[in-house]
Order: structure tokens, then sequence, then C-alpha cells
């Protein structure tokens, strides 16, 4: 017959105390037991333990625990890939107040082995040692990886207005191409396998923050991607846009990727901010269509500045006569040449009494999804951002419209700006 007795009780509590204590989440935990003697935590708020680190790295490793516990000592094991566990050191408890948690907190000496294979998990086991023999077990995982990399592409600039490096203007957008962890993988192949070494494991980004600086002046945060690469390659191009007080000044764009323990910058170099580049040439033109119009007036060739024979090909014609219907002259484009219209609110600030080649190339670049090969209905005043066949920028403003009433010809008036 079995008996119970209290001295057996007295042998069975601290077992179950280790089995209730191994079911606690022991990853990154940080929290204040009422009534648990002995109590011990990894990590800090804002502090938190990374999944991947880097040989050589410095791990921020913090442990924390309750001043009325009296601990002793602390020693940290690890365990590489299954291998023998081994001591990296043991340190006296000297440990400071945290008000964020109200325990006491001790930053602990960690370095990621310098010779660890790409890949590989690492355990490292942290044991807290109390002055009453006491002990309790911490321990968190990481797999060593690749340091964050970052640079520039082989583009690394592309001026949206399509103007040269030496034309940029305040409000000029500049698309900056980033290869990120170039060549890096960001999942640990299935075990046994590891990372091969033309595609390594490398650690993730967390964020990727622009920075722009004016002459001397200090770094400006003007923008930031969230979880930009989980360690795998990844190639992409960040829009800038050049800051208003720049002119005169050169400006300098940094790229700064953050990961655990980790910081890595790509700075562009300066642009010289310089005035807006003026349209300072004038043409003028006129197309026409309806019964009794001649097939060589339907097209007009802003290169040339003259009407484009019917027979010559389409490449050549920018603007033709599409279509007539009642009062309404369509034009359209028979080559590549695109069109944006200028919106009234852009007309009221004078976008063209004071044309420049930045603004449209811009306006251009902003509405790209949205360029036209059929203007459609024209009236007096429209004005539309051109881009020439892919090249030239120009500006053209709908002078008059003489719609085809009772079978007379149609015919449109305007004018064009252009470098």
């Amino acid at each position: 017959m079995n008996c119970f007795s209290f001295k057996n009780l007295l042998l069975a509590l601290p077992l179950l105390g280790l089995l209730l204590g191994g079911c606690k989440k022991e990853l990154d935990d940080y929290y204040q037991p009422v009534e648990d003697p002995g109590f011990a935590g990894l990590g800090l708020p804002r502090v938190p333990l990374g999944t991947r680190y880097a040989p050589g790295e410095s791990v921020p490793l913090y442990v924390t625990y309750a001043e009325t516990d009296k601990l002793r000592d602390i020693t940290v094991f690890q365990v590489v890939n299954k291998a023998d566990s081994v001591v990296t050191g043991t340190y006296p408890a000297n440990g400071t107040f945290n008000a964020a948690g109200g325990l006491l907190a001790q930053a602990v000496p960690y370095v990621v082995p310098a010779n660890a294979v790409n890949g590989v998990p690492v355990r490292v086991d942290v044991t807290l040692t109390f002055q009453n023999g006491a002990r309790r077990l911490r321990r968190f995982t990481y797999n060593v990886a690749q340091p964050i990399t970052i640079k520039f592409g082989a583009t690394p600039a592309t001026y949206r207005n399509g103007l040269a490096a030496t034309a940029q203007s305040e409000g000029d957008i500049i698309g900056y191409s980033l290869i990120i962890n170039e060549t890096g993988i960001g999942v640990v192949p299935t075990p046994p396998a590891l990372p091969a070494p033309a595609a390594p494991l490398f650690k993730a980004v967390d964020s990727l923050t622009t920075f722009y600086r004016i002459g001397t002046g200090a770094p400006v945060r003007v923008g930031v991607v969230r979880n930009p690469s989980n360690g795998a390659a990844n190639t992409r191009t960040i829009d800038v846009t050049v800051p208003r007080g720049a002119l005169g000044q050169s400006v300098v764009f940094s790229f700064v990727a953050y990961g655990a323990v980790q910081t890595v910058t790509a700075t562009a170099p300066a642009i010289n901010v310089t005035n807006p580049t003026p349209l300072a040439t004038l043409r003028t033109g006129r197309i026409s269509g309806g019964p009794n119009a001649t097939p060589d007036s339907l097209a007009f060739n802003f290169r040339t500045g003259l009407i484009e024979p019917a027979a010559n090909p389409a490449t050549a014609k920018d603007l033709f006569v599409s279509g007539l219907n009642g009062s309404a002259i369509t034009l359209s484009a028979a080559n590549t040449t695109r069109y944006v219209k200028i919106t009234a609110a852009q007309l009221d600030k004078g976008f063209y009494t004071s044309a420049t080649a930045n603004a449209v190339g811009t306006t251009l670049y902003a509405n790209a999804a949205a360029l036209l090969t059929d203007i459609g209905p024209v009236a007096a005043d429209d004005v539309y951002a051109v881009r020439v066949r892919g090249a030239e920028l120009a500006l053209l403003r709908i002078l008059s419209v003489k719609p085809s009433t009772a079978g007379s010809n149609a015919r449109v008036r305007f004018e064009y700006k252009l470098l």
C-alpha cells in the first residue's frame, strides 16, 4: 500500500517547481512576478535580442533580477550547432536599478564566435546563481549570419526630370538605386543543410531611412522603409526630393540600413542645386482637318516646327487631328510623344508663364501612369506638358480652336515652349 508523507511532499516540490518553470516563455521576456524568489529575466524594454548576429558582433545581453533575491554571479554557456556546451564567462552580480521594470539590470558580455559557420544555430544559456545556492536558467537562440550590406546600383541616380545632374533644382525628384544584402538569402535551409557560400544567410534589415544634408547643416530625416529585407537580396529605388532652401548649395542624400547591433550607410555624391532651366524657345503652329482640308495639313512635327506631310512615317507626327465631332476637335500623337494636361491650379501659379524644363519633367514623371497618346477634345488656353518621342521636354498651349461647321474646315492654332 502506498503511503503519502510530508517528507515525500518536500522532495516533490522542487521537481514540481522546475517543471512549472520550464513552461515559461524564455525568449526576450521582461516581466516582474509578485511572489517568485530567485526570479531572472533576459532583455530590457527597447533592447530586444535578435534572431541573427554576425561573427564577432557583441550581443546586447541584459539580465534582470530582484535585489531581494541576492544574486551571486552569472555564467554564460554557449552551444554552437549542437556541439558541446562551452562557458564563455562568469560575472559577479553588479546590476543597477532599472526604473522601467523595477528590477536590477546587468549587461553581460557576449560576443558571437568569430569563426562561426554561416547559418548555424547557436544556443546561449544564461545561468544565475543566488547566494542561497538556487539557480535559474534563461536561454535565447540565434543563427549566425552575414552582416548587412548596402550599396548603390550600376546606375546610382536617375534624374526624374530627364535633365543632367548639374541642372537639378529645388523640388526636383531623384531616384537612387540601392542594393541591400547582395546575393543574400533570408531563410535558413532545412537542417542539416547550410546556406551555400554563393548565397549566404544575411541579417535582416529592420528599417531603411533616408536623410539629406544641405551644405554643412545637420542631417534631416525625410523617409523610412520598414523591413526592406529579411536577409534576402533586395534591389530597390528610393525617390527623394531636392529640398527647399537648398538653392546655390550642395545637398547630400544618405541611406541608413538598421539591423540588430548594426548600422550601415550609403552616401550619394553631392548635388549642387541650381536655378531651374527655362524653356526659352517659343514656336507656333497650326493643324487643320475637315472635308476640304489637304491631307498634308493634319499633322505637326515638334522637332522641325513644321507641318508633317501625310506621306511621311507616323514616327515624326507628334500632334495630329484625329477626330471631328460637331464643334469638338480631337488631337492625338501618332508616335511615342506623350502628354499630360496641366491643372488650373498649376496655371494659376504661373506654370506656363514661367515655364521651366525642371517643372515639366517632374510633372511628367509624377503623372507617368496617366500620360496621354490621345489628348481628346481641346479648347483655347489648354496647356499640356509634353515628352517628345521619349526625349525632349516641351510645353504646349492651345491658342484658338475653330470648329468644323456646315462642312467647313476645323483649325487649331497653338504654341509650344522648349529648350
